[in-house]
């Protein structure tokens, strides 16, 4: 009981590469909010290893006979037996840096840095990044890290004796009293109140995230919302069996094994997504984001997209359904993803300003360490902190997030196909209108 109440764990990590000189790090985690994810992160940061190298963790503990041997960190099972049986004083970990050939598994998708999206050198033309030493890094993962605790302590509901706690979730009789008679929504403002102040039940998700990601237009009764999702759905299907008319092959194949790729590695720890290849949860994941690519050519698929897409996919449980979520938050989001990289320019600036006037000491210190530009928020941004959390964390942080945003229903319905690529560029390379990463000759 003793190992649940910890707070915070010591951890010591040994470095090891081939020949080279092994290196030392020590910093400390929170086990409630410090996923497997998450731990990889922090050791990429630790050893600047910037998902250009692979690597295998392993942690040091006793076997039945009592005798110290190194066990592989493989799993979120892995890590919680390594937190609860094998970190006091501190856990003792290892890192062995692989070739890059052994396992193609930890690249450059899994931590998205400003660079791995084209066009963001808008803001990295403003300031170059200086070099961080080791101190700034933990104090920087250490402030992160309590930030990260006081948010969790408020998504799990563990308040202090002098804490008001926060309203429960909206339930489906409370939702009821926002509709009048007939169905319609008389109250949306109030509504998303209502849910900034407590978040949904898990089992009314599907329902109000379609007013939370503005799927609806103004004024649907109960039965015309229904046929209207009947609508779009048949629309859904029709455009998924017209990728071929609407790309070439060697898009397609291109689009596709992108997609592919990151949602082999999207939130597999999750049940929904859990297991083999083989669960059709991935493929419908994947079938959903093929189709936003090949009908919004002007964005197609750019990487995180997998990430936005993945709750949407498990809350709703449906895969015409979740598309038409999917194109609802991406009207808002696919400024995030486009090559001219305007819109995360512009969620930099207004992000310094934020800083600036809420925290000055914090945003004076960034200043004299050459940090001020903010790109090491550059993930939170572009994916709306949604890999910053346990999923079934992040699911109650997301709808609390667009609950805090007006309403901004469509006008008639929500479109499922994006303007077509400009006439210039339509004879462009696949490879070209499809890139989500530059060279990796690139400098990082």
């Amino acid at each position: 009981m003793e190992e649940e109440e910890r707070e915070v764990v010591r951890v010591r990590v040994r470095k090891c590469e081939g020949v080279l000189q092994p290196e030392s790090r020590s910093f400390a985690v929170d086990p409630q909010i410090t996923s497997l994810d998450v731990l990889q992160h922090i050791l990429i940061r630790a050893f600047d290893l910037n998902g250009r190298k692979t690597f295998g963790i392993s942690y040091l503990g006793r076997d039945k006979q009592g005798h110290e041997n190194y066990s592989s960190l493989i799993s979120e099972w892995d890590l919680g037996n390594a937190f609860s049986t094998s970190s006091k004083p501190y856990l003792q970990l290892k890192l062995d840096i692989k070739p890059s050939e052994e396992s193609p598994l930890l690249e450059d998708w899994d931590i998205i840095s400003p660079k791995d999206v084209i066009g963001t050198d808008l803001f990295l033309q403003e300031k170059r990044v200086l070099g961080s030493a080791l101190p700034f890094t933990q104090s920087i993962l250490s402030q992160v890290g309590r930030t990260l605790t006081r948010v969790q302590q408020a998504l799990s509901w563990t308040y202090g004796e002098d804490v008001k706690p926060f309203k429960p979730p909206l339930n489906d009789v409370e939702f009821h009293k926002y509709l009048n008679h007939e169905g319609q929504l008389t109250r949306p403002e109030e509504l998303r109140l209502r849910i900034y102040h407590g978040g949904v039940e898990p089992s009314l998700r599907k329902v109000v995230w379609r007013y939370l990601l503005n799927v609806y237009p103004d004024g649907l009764s109960g039965q015309e919302r229904m046929d209207y999702m009947k609508c779009k759905t048949r629309e859904y299907y029709q455009l998924k069996g017209e990728w071929k008319e609407r790309c070439s092959t060697e898009d397609l194949e291109f689009i596709q094994g992108n997609v592919m790729k990151d949602v082999l590695r999207t939130d597999r720890t999750h049940p929904y997504y859990a297991g083999s290849e083989d669960n059709p949860h991935l493929q419908t994941l994947h079938d959903l984001l093929t189709t936003y690519a090949v009908t919004h050519p002007q964005v197609s698929y750019c990487q995180g997209m997998s990430d936005i897409a993945s709750p949407i996919l498990a809350v709703m449980d449906n895969e015409a359904h979740a598309f038409i979520c999917f194109c609802g938050i991406m009207k808002r989001l696919e400024g995030n993803f486009r090559m001219d990289g305007e819109c995360m320019s512009i969620k930099f600036s207004h992000l310094k300003l934020l800083l600036r006037y809420s925290d000055p000491d914090f945003n004076s210190y960034l200043v004299t360490r050459g940090a001020d530009d903010l790109l090491f928020c550059y993930r939170w941004l572009l994916l709306e902190l949604k890999r910053e959390f346990a999923f079934e964390d992040a699911l109650r942080m997301l709808e609390v997030m667009w609950s805090s945003l007006p309403p901004d229903p469509p006008e008639k319905e929500v479109e499922l196909v994006g303007q077509p690529c400009p006439p210039g560029e339509i004879q462009k390379s696949s490879r070209t209108r499809h890139m989500m990463r530059p060279d990796r000759g690139l400098s990082p």
